[in-house]
């Protein structure tokens, strides 16, 4: 009869056989990277080009269907419109279904690879936007509802197919204060792609734009990295408390009783796991504990990283982040300490001055922007910001906001490296 000593060290090395079957297995998925590929049709694909003309601009754009692709063309010129435009519109929807606006999941793909050649007199930059279509801030009849998941790049920087990460794209800050969104709907959407626009960036000077799209993939891993990583984590984790707890006799461990502790605030989750900062959660809960007597004088400043957009296609994502990180602790370190920092997306921070009146806000603002110019930064890159500053008045939260993004776009439009106030 096998003894129960046996019996246990028989469990033991079929658990240890597992476990290394396992990690073979979770390690080689890791290795191997297996990709899933989507490819965009683009003969039967629906394509189109808006202009500003619609509105009565001068811009024209024009689209040709050929062997090598699309050529897409498109003369800005100035006119009436503070931005002129050109867009080209690739209709991605689901054609096996008969429903209109059921587009394609793509939130589980990971990068969009475009194989474009350019053929432009200048380089003005490009914009993708990754339009997506949900039932809680679009209308299924109106197409400038569709959420425009973007980014711009300048093509100086990139080869070609250029490949672009989906986490890097953003919601354009005009569009998410014209349709005024709940937090629940303010991050980005790729559950139901409508549209993949292709256009010259918004800051385009005019001239003229030409290229040739020759083919759009998108790709994802069928397992996450993440997931696997954890996966093989957990599996360990759990063979090493086995090992302690073997290997370490029992001890009677005396309980104490609680201490009261202090109650205060964690914001856990609701912050930015890059910088630290709040995120729109966090923030949310941060407006949620102010008094109504903080509101008198409430100022809050948006801070923005002038020419973001260059820093990940020429100097990559890890010193993109130390540059996030360490543009946050400035901010920290030169701010008050009643001050708060939020992350609103992508390059631009909000910082929530409570009892604080407007040309302090100011002060507090240019304070921040003579830190972050004068600071040193990862591998000699120069670094500044633009600042919008606004008091709170008889208005809510939401138009307070609005204010101070729109000052900040003003003191951009005035050469950067500015503070303007609303």
């Amino acid at each position: 009869m096998q003894t129960v000593s046996g019996a246990q060290t028989n469990k033991e090395l079929y658990f240890a056989i597992t476990l290394a079957f396992f990690t073979l297995i979770i390690l080689a998925l890791l290795f191997l990277n297996i990709e899933k590929t989507k490819v965009i049709n683009l003969n039967s694909a629906d394509i189109k080009v808006v202009d500003d003309s619609t509105v009565f601009g001068t811009s024209a754009g024009s689209v040709v269907k050929t062997n090598q692709g699309l050529d897409f063309s498109c003369q800005i010129n100035k006119s009436h419109l503070a931005q002129p435009f050109c867009e080209l519109l690739i209709n991605v929807q689901d054609l096996s279904t008969q429903a209109t606006f059921t587009g394609l999941d793509l939130s589980n793909f990971e990068k969009i690879g475009l194989w474009i050649t350019h053929n432009h007199p200048t380089q003005p930059g490009t914009r993708v936007e990754l339009r997506n279509f949900n039932q809680g801030y679009a209308v299924k009849a109106d197409e400038q509802s569709l959420k425009p998941n973007s980014f711009e790049y300048l093509e100086a920087y990139v080869t070609n197919p250029v490949w672009l990460k989906l986490s890097d794209f953003s919601i354009p800050q005009g569009w998410s204060n014209k349709h005024n969104l709940a937090l629940n709907h303010g991050g980005t959407d790729y559950s139901n792609i409508y549209t993949i626009v292709i256009a010259p960036s918004s800051s385009v000077a005019e001239g003229s734009y030409k290229l040739t799209i020759e083919r759009i993939e998108i790709k994802g891993k069928y397992i996450s990295t993440s997931t696997l990583v954890s996966v093989l984590i957990m599996l360990w984790s759990i063979a090493l408390g086995y090992v302690i707890r073997r290997v370490s006799p029992a001890k009677q461990i005396k309980v104490e009783p609680p201490i009261q502790a202090k109650k205060t605030l964690v914001f856990g989750a609701m912050s930015c796991p890059v910088t630290g900062a709040l995120n729109r959660i966090g923030l949310r809960k941060c407006f949620d504990q102010l008094a109504p007597t903080d509101l008198h004088n409430l100022s809050v400043i948006f801070l923005n990283i002038d020419y973001f957009e260059v820093l990940h296609p020429k100097h990559g994502q890890q010193i993109t982040e130390k540059i996030l990180q360490q543009f946050v602790s400035e901010i920290n370190d030169t701010c008050r300490s009643s001050d708060t920092v939020a992350r609103w997306n992508t390059e631009e921070f909000l910082l929530v001055c409570p009892d604080t009146t407007l040309a302090q806000a100011v002060d507090v603002a240019d304070k921040i922007r003579k830190s972050i110019q004068e600071a040193g930064w990862p591998n000699d890159i120069k670094i500044t910001c633009s600042s919008g500053v606004a008091q709170m008045h008889e208005e809510d939260l939401n138009d307070l906001i609005a204010r101070a993004n729109k000052a900040l776009y003003k003191a951009k439009n005035s050469g950067n490296n500015r503070t303007a106030a609303a």
